[in-house]
């Protein structure tokens, strides 16, 4: 499905395989539901905005093809980051599996603006863990970071599969992609997958940005649902897929 820049609109939607794409923002609980439908959720993967503007700076995007911010990713209080966060909890909890798990990456700054938005919509804040990258990436601390988080927790009840697994992962960043400027490690999504997903199981991502997600979901067997506010990443998830697969995007 080849498309121009802008003929993918709020509101689109698409199959791609066994996978649905809507255009749309995750917080809309009327069009996310219409999405999932009758599908039940294991595994929520999601990759919010920080709410640190980490993407507006001119420095971070001299390794950047694509010179754009990411939407919602402005400056914001904890309190307004602890609310944004419920609303996009609460669009896709109803959704959920009996046994469900979360993964939530963020920043140092906002985790715990986060960590209130999840016991407010009634998440467990079970562990952190910790992404080690390979080098320090651009930042406004007095330390360069080189590490992301990635809060896990579920709601209600959940199960691990890989009980031997560890809470650092180590794996190299994405180095200048063209694609998003917060891409993530496909060998990072395919690991949280496996450790709490089944072949054939649902997994969501509402900021799914470049793609990765539905990606790893493809290489494993599952079944990514997602959403992207931009329209501009819409599209190149859609030519990311079809690259993988060979397979036509489908409007629905």
């Amino acid at each position: 499905m080849k498309k121009s820049s802008n003929s993918i609109k709020q509101g689109d939607a698409f199959t791609l395989g066994n996978h649905l794409l809507l255009c749309e923002d995750s917080r809309n609980k009327e069009m996310v539901a219409g999405l999932i439908g009758k599908h039940k959720i294991t595994a929520v993967i999601i990759d919010p905005p920080y709410g640190v503007a980490a993407a507006e700076s001119k420095e971070g995007f001299q390794t950047l093809a694509k010179n754009k911010a990411i939407i919602n990713d402005h400056l914001q209080t904890d309190k307004e980051y602890q609310h944004f966060t419920l609303d996009w909890i609460e669009a896709v909890r109803p959704h959920l599996k009996r046994k469900n798990s979360f993964y939530i990456f963020n920043s140092d700054k906002m985790v715990f603006a986060l960590r209130e938005g999840m016991i407010e919509a009634g998440l467990k804040f079970g562990q952190l863990l910790i992404w080690v990258k390979t080098h320090a990436v651009i930042g406004r601390m007095d330390y360069a970071p080189q590490h992301e988080l990635i809060v896990y927790g579920w709601y209600g009840v959940h199960e691990f599969l890989k009980p031997k697994d560890k809470s650092v992962l180590v794996c190299p960043k994405p180095n200048k992609s063209p694609m998003h400027p917060s891409t993530k490690p496909l060998d990072i999504i395919r690991r949280l997958i496996l450790n709490s997903t089944r072949i054939g199981d649902v997994v969501f991502d509402g900021f799914l940005g470049s793609g990765t997600t539905l990606l790893a979901c493809e290489q494993t067997k599952r079944i990514c649902i997602g959403v992207e506010l931009d329209p501009e990443y819409c599209q190149t998830i859609i030519d990311r897929f079809e690259k993988l697969t060979g397979l036509a995007a489908e409007k629905i």
